[in-house]
């Protein structure tokens, strides 16, 4: 077996456990009084986190191989409902707004984008916001936009002298989500992200896909 199959084996096994640790957790919270509920929250929050960390982890190793991320029509709907579902437990004071129409499609990677989803939402709660307002547009490919009334970008992000506001995680989350954008698209025009603080407070950040 060669080296970085052995590696794409033991995050994938990494992965697995981890989930099989959410699901006892989430498990026991249900079967435990509420008045203990407050101890385990915090515990299946890291675990979640940790899950996500382990899912960004498999999804650049597969890039740096330059694996092929089959794309294909997807809703956007759904795959904001799961990212939302997804940071929920972690995140569970953050409020949320799904401003996408049911019938908005796209064409794209599920599980990249909703990774890249994920990694936003994340941001935006560890930048301090309360609430996250995900909205889309299909009109020409799809431009998916997270909003967050946080403190914004500090302008030597916007600068592009570093990558994160915040001093919790890698630093790495905006750096991310622009290789999961370009990973979509065809020969004439590939995917980005563009990005900044909104008039009225707190950051957007937009997601185009051809």
């Amino acid at each position: 077996m060669r080296f970085e199959q052995l590696v794409a084996a033991v995050v994938h096994d990494l992965k697995n456990q981890l989930q099989a640790l959410l699901d006892y957790e989430q498990e026991a919270l249900a079967r435990i009084p509420k008045r203990y509920h407050s101890h385990l929250r915090p515990i299946l929050q890291r675990t979640t986190r940790l899950k996500n960390d382990t899912m960004q982890m498999m999804s650049l190793f597969s890039m740096e191989q330059n694996q092929q991320f089959p794309m294909d029509d997807a809703w956007p709907f759904d795959t904001v409902t799961d990212a939302i579902e997804a940071t929920s437990l972690q995140f569970p004071t953050l409020q949320f707004e799904n401003r996408i129409d049911e019938n908005s499609q796209g064409f794209y990677n599920e599980n990249l984008l909703q990774l890249a989803l994920v990694t936003l939402i994340t941001n935006s709660a560890q930048a301090g916001a309360s609430e996250v307002t995900i909205s889309a547009d299909d009109q020409a490919g799809l431009t998916l936009t997270v909003e967050d009334n946080g403190h914004g970008f500090d302008p030597r992000v916007l600068d592009g002298e570093k990558n994160t506001t915040k001093n919790e995680g890698t630093g790495l989350g905006l750096y991310f989500v622009q290789l999961i954008a370009e990973r979509h698209g065809n020969d004439q025009q590939r995917g980005r992200v563009e990005y900044g603080n909104r008039p009225q407070g707190g950051a957007f950040v937009s997601i185009y896909l051809p």
